[in-house]
């Protein structure tokens, strides 16, 4: 098997008369004297974080940093010399980076075995070809091969252009490389020493420490199958494993940086199969020796550029596949040489699949570059996509990730579903690809043709209390957005589309509401995004929250699930209170990362499954500790019918309301009713498909309604099917009107009734009888109706006495609901009249409770005024009755009399007897009358001074006359005696 057939090198030079860069450029269709790709690797070279390779932005919402130029360390590699102490030198210093302390010694001649502080065997490359068996290792400088492998690994440094690293079939080790450079072979070598590193067939753990670097030229100077070809690092086979990683890679939370120990792996990249990471030319003929697979990065700076028709990492033309690339951590950074992709398998003109390549994480980075001359792309197959199968990227928790397909860095588009929050396929045309992953945000908007975009999280708050303020707002769902440029918009910038958004969360969350509500951001050139505010019954208050230093939160609602049945799961109350929650990073976290309180659940499930009502508390905990605690309610239906041959069900409610007022429509009484439908295979009947088929019911219920009637109506109510339920509209004198809109609480309704006096009192149960009061939560459960106990006191001590009378009762449920109603006393009462010494005695009179007696003709008594019929009060005082009030209770009224002035003249008697009379049923009326006007008390002083007044004028006129009259009685005594 071949590679395509091409002109070679010395036919071309022959025929042009050209040097050899020149004939390659020829053959190849791309320029080798001056490309992109050598530019490329020779900026590398010097430093995984020198020159634009490293200069990562990208276009997504999350910021990657934008890394500075470090000075170069180290000689060019290929240039190094071999060295050899000729002393002892002090054990390595730990730099400030972080490495790892390694106290090793450097020895005249061959090293003895020596240890690093974690258990490795230090080897020294420079000092001999390193080679590790399953026997242990040799060469590397030490003095006596091992006899067997060190349980710890490994830990090689040097610098060499001559000798190479080994790995044998079957081992398994660690192995650390710190600040390795290994230039190994040359073009067109016949040399059997062709790789930098080999670990094919070993399972091996690189540990990467300072720079290193692999740099390979075993390659051939013209195209076609060459035996002598090689790798920086080789693994060839499908079998076994290679990891490479930072010497931080097992730290928790640990994210990479460019003090992470590095690797460059180098193909010379004008040279025909010679590799960077992955398998080799030379062993495809054997199925065992060809391909490439199970190979990680966990961490670290890697560079990988190969040369031409292979990829950067993956296997080499006329391989098998490339299965089993797994990116985690680090940032890795790939170039493909010509005909072939970054990452994948390479184009030999037949079709090489790439399968299984998964990068993830939250700060990984990756960049893969394939050949642009002939369309490569940076992650896939060269034969395309149709050959590309699972090569996915998967954001961890927090994070969001983005795939740009492009021709740079700056000149891209992102691929569809950018930003993704769940594994994603990676599907590119651009021979430029770019995988990272940024903070999570709940939304994202990305304009394609700007690539303005903008990103924002829900907010999830416990409702009541204060509302927020604008600056909350933009805190709490960290609204963050980039121009077309990739460069951050201020959060200034960054503004609310709708004010009455704003005034609708506020108005909802100060009046304690729950529910969901949109909050649009855009950017300045237009571009929006819409959050949701969550509010709900309990959980956190994120309005007290400082957004400077956010806090973890969680939120759940109420709910209600019909009784009976099987027990509730703990997935099942998630999602019935629709529980969520967020780190103190604004990532949301998944839903069966919840828990409910076990006990609580146990007692809900156990009055579930016993088919009993009722309302109970859960509390839900977060991963944060956060807690909420809702009400779950029972709800027991008042009627159900199930087909037994269509299987469809439906079950309903009792309608309990005020009466008068306003007539119910059909869809108001379907509504009340919350008559709930399913059809036979378990799918819901909408309510809007629901029937009332008697007309006549309708207009029973409403001709009493609208006309103040009270009473008990039958309703019937069908699926389209015909399976029907009968329930009960009560209306009643007081409580709810079921008509009006309103808050949602409870239904309440209870009758006025009128009730013999007499005997003992009446009971809660026996009044709420009486009454006809009936009761309903505002799920729709028959809720307990509670009597005013002290109003039910007053009639019971009112009606022991015997006595009757009106009287108000207060009927009212747990939410606030209240029915007011009049309790009326009735029965005969006896009016016995005392005429206390008069001539006359009026007959006893039975008079029905609440109406007034018959005034009897007054009595008369010699010597004495009548002042009128007076009776005994609750407090003992005598008070005279008015007949034009109702009788509630049996009484005597005794006549009262006052007494006549003996020295009053018969004329003078009758006179004053009649004003004295007038005067004392005029005083006794005010009296009697005081309680009505005692308010009037201005009009009162006013009238009794003007009173005051005509009396005193009256003693004058009076006293006038007397005088006159003996004036003239005097002169005409004289008259008669002068005559």
């Amino acid at each position: 098997m071949k590679c395509p057939k091409e002109s070679t090198l010395e036919d071309v030079k022959r025929k042009d008369g050209e040097n050899n860069e020149k004939a390659m450029d020829k053959m190849s269709g791309r320029s080798f004297s001056d490309r992109d790709h050598r530019d490329r690797s020779r900026n590398c070279s010097e430093s995984p974080w020198r020159g634009n390779g490293w200069k990562i932005r990208g276009g997504g919402i999350s910021r990657i940093e934008e890394l500075t130029p470090e000075e170069q360390v180290g000689s060019e590699a290929g240039t190094a010399t071999e060295q050899s102490s000729t002393e002892e030198e002090k054990p390595k210093e730990i730099q400030a980076s972080g490495k790892t302390a390694a106290a090793k010694k450097k020895t005249k001649g061959n090293l003895k075995k020596q240890l690093a502080d974690n258990g490795q065997i230090f080897l020294d490359v420079s000092k001999g070809d390193v080679r590790i068996t399953l026997s242990g290792a040799t060469g590397g400088g030490l003095q006596q091969s091992e006899s067997s492998l060190n349980p710890k690994g490994y830990w090689i440094t040097g610098t060499t252009t001559s000798n190479n690293i080994e790995v044998s079939e079957g081992v398994k080790t660690d192995i650390t490389l710190e600040d390795v450079s290994i230039t190994i072979g040359k073009a067109d070598t016949t040399t059997t020493k062709r790789d930098c590193i080999n670990v094919s067939h070993a399972d091996i753990t690189l540990t990467l420490i300072g720079d290193n670097k692999l740099i390979c030229n075993t390659g051939s100077s013209v195209t076609g199958f060459f035996v002598n070809t090689g790798n920086a690092l080789t693994k060839d086979g499908m079998d076994g494993s290679l990891t490479l990683q930072c010497e931080h890679a097992n730290e928790k939370g640990h994210k990479c940086d460019k003090s992470c120990g590095s690797l460059l792996a180098k193909g010379n990249p004008e040279l025909w199969h010679v590799g960077a990471i992955g398998s080799t030319l030379r062993n495809m003929q054997k199925a065992k020796e060809s391909g490439f697979a199970n190979f990680t990065i966990r961490g670290g700076n890697i560079e990988a550029l190969a040369g031409i028709h292979s990829p950067g990492i993956g296997s080499a033309c006329l391989s098998e596949n490339s299965s089993g690339v797994y990116i985690s951590g680090g940032r890795v950074e790939v170039y493909g040489g010509g005909h072939a992709p970054g990452i994948g398998a390479s184009n030999d003109g037949r079709s090489r699949e790439t399968k299984n390549i998964e990068i993830s994480g939250g700060d990984t980075v990756v960049i893969a570059v394939g050949d642009k001359e002939t369309g490569m792309p940076g992650i896939g197959a060269a034969s395309g996509n149709d050959y590309v199968s699972n090569v996915t990227a998967a954001p961890d928790f927090g994070y969001q990730g983005y795939i740009q397909d492009g021709i740079s860095e700056t000149e891209y588009t992102f691929a569809d579903g950018t930003p993704f929050k769940e594994k994603t396929d990676i599907r590119v045309g651009q021979f430029y690809t770019m995988v990272y992953f940024g903070p999570f945000r709940d939304t994202n908007e990305i304009e394609k043709n700007t690539k303005d975009q903008i990103g924002a999280n829900h907010v999830i708050s416990k409702t009541g209390g204060k509302g927020f303020t604008k600056e909350q707002l933009k805190g709490l769902t960290k609204v963050t957005g980039k121009n077309e440029n990739g460069i951050d918009f201020n959060t200034s910038d960054l503004t609310f589309t709708r004010e009455d958004q704003i005034q609708a969360i506020n108005a909802a969350k100060t009046s304690g509401k729950t529910g969901e509500f949109p909050l649009t951001f855009a950017t300045p050139n237009g571009t929006e995004t819409t959050v949701t505010i969550y509010l709900k019954a309990d959980g956190t208050d994120s309005a007290l929250m400082d957004p400077e230093q956010p806090e973890p939160t969680i939120g759940a609602d109420d709910f209600c699930q019909d009784t009976g049945g099987e027990a509730l799961s703990e997935e099942d109350v998630r999602k019935l209170a629709s529980v969520q929650g967020k780190n103190s990073d604004g990532t949301t976290y998944p839903l069966d990362e919840f828990t409910a309180d076990a006990g609580q659940l146990e007692l809900i499930n156990h009055a579930k499954t016993a088919g009993e009502s009722g309302s109970f508390e859960l509390t839900f905990t977060s991963p944060d500790g956060k807690k909420a605690t809702v009400e779950v309610v029972l709800k027991t239906y008042d009627e159900i019918t199930v087909n037994e041959t269509t299987g469809e069900q439906i079950k309903g409610l009792d309608i309990i309301g005020k009466t008068g007022g306003k007539a119910f429509t059909k869809e108001q009484l379907i509504k009340l009713s919350d008559a709930t439908a399913l059809n036979g295979d378990g799918s819901a009947i909408a309510g809007t498909e629901l029937v009332i088929p008697d007309e006549k019911q309708v207009k029973a219920i409403n001709g009493a309604k609208t006309n103040g009637k009270t009473g008990d109506f039958p309703l019937t109510i069908e699926t389209p099917g015909g399976t029907g339920i009968t329930i009960r509209v009560y209306l009643r004198d007081s409580g709810t009107d079921e008509t009006k809109n309103g808050e949602q609480r409870g239904s309440l309704g209870a009758n006025d009734t009128a009730q013999l006096t007499g005997g003992i009192g009446f009971s809660e149960e026996e009044i709420t009888k009486l009454c006809k009061a009936k009761g309903k939560n505002k799920y729709g459960n028959n809720a307990a109706v509670i009597v005013d106990k002290g109003q039910l006191g007053t009639i019971n001590e009112i009606k022991k006495a015997g006595k009757t009378g009106d009287f108000p009762l207060t009927f009212s449920l747990e939410d606030g609901t209240k029915a007011e109603v009049t309790v009326t006393l009735t029965g005969n009462h006896t009016v016995i009249f005392d005429s206390n010494g008069g001539d006359y005695h009026p007959d006893d009179q039975i008079v029905a409770g609440g109406s007034p007696a018959a005034e009897p003709r007054e009595p008369k008594k010699e010597g004495y005024v009548f002042e009128g019929w007076y009776y005994t009060d609750e407090d003992g005082g005598q008070k005279r009755w008015d007949f034009a009030d109702p009788v509630n209770s049996s009484m005597t009224l005794k006549a009262r009399w006052k007494k006549i002035p003996e020295a009053a003249s018969g004329e003078e008697k009758d006179s004053t007897a009649s004003q004295d009379r007038t005067g004392s049923e005029n005083h006794d009326k005010d009296k009697w009358k005081y309680g009505e006007v005692k308010g009037n008390k201005e009009t009162d002083k006013n009238r009794g001074a003007d009173t005051a007044k005509t009396g005193e004028d009256g003693k004058l006129i009076w006293l006038l006359g007397c005088t006159a009259g003996s004036c003239i009685f005097g002169w005409k005594k004289k008259k008669a005696g002068l005559s």
